[in-house]
């Protein structure tokens, strides 16, 4: 029998809530980052229906043997394989990842509802999650003690993106 993952719904989440702003910077090499707080003295305000708030990237995932999209990033730099979960509304991550990329402390406490039932999590601040060609800063994530993934990509992340599904395949990509 294949081990599926539940699906998440988060509910109550203090200090998680989808941000209306977003500020989009160019680094001096070009990378191009999107940070919930002013990233630099280039910083342009984009909101989160904004059609230009992310471009230029672009992903191809294909599904996998347990039916989920998988993706390689980092989270502070430390590499993990997300599940793409459009069903969760935030990005969770796992302890392990939390204790292995040194997070702070928690900034607050809140309730994940998933399929095996509610989970009390801590909420920290990522510096800098990204996957593939995407580049998001401080992320505020829920950390789930027993998540048995690395951590779970949601729409606070993916919501600002072009997702198509098609063949077993998801393209992820900026607005055009």
């Amino acid at each position: 029998m294949k081990r599926r993952l539940p699906v998440l719904f988060l509910l109550m989440l203090p200090g998680i809530a989808t941000a209306a702003t977003y500020y989009k910077c160019v680094t001096e090499n070009g990378r191009v980052i999107y940070s919930g707080t002013p990233c630099g003295a280039n910083a342009e305000v984009k909101h989160f229906k904004d059609e230009s708030a992310l471009t230029g990237g672009r992903l191809q995932l294909m599904m996998g043997s347990d039916h989920s999209y998988h993706v390689d990033g980092t989270v502070n730099h430390l590499p993990v394989r997300f599940v793409v979960d459009t069903g969760a509304t935030n990005t969770a991550i796992s302890q392990r990842v939390a204790d292995a990329a040194r997070l702070g402390p928690c900034v607050g406490e809140g309730r994940m509802a998933t399929a095996n039932g509610t989970a009390r999590v801590c909420i920290v601040t990522i510096p800098e999650l990204t996957f593939g060609g995407f580049h998001v800063s401080d992320l505020r994530v829920g950390v789930m003690p027993n998540l048995p993934v690395d951590a779970l990509l949601g729409m606070d992340v993916l919501g600002r993106m072009k997702l198509r599904q098609e063949n077993n395949v998801l393209y992820i990509s900026g607005s055009n």
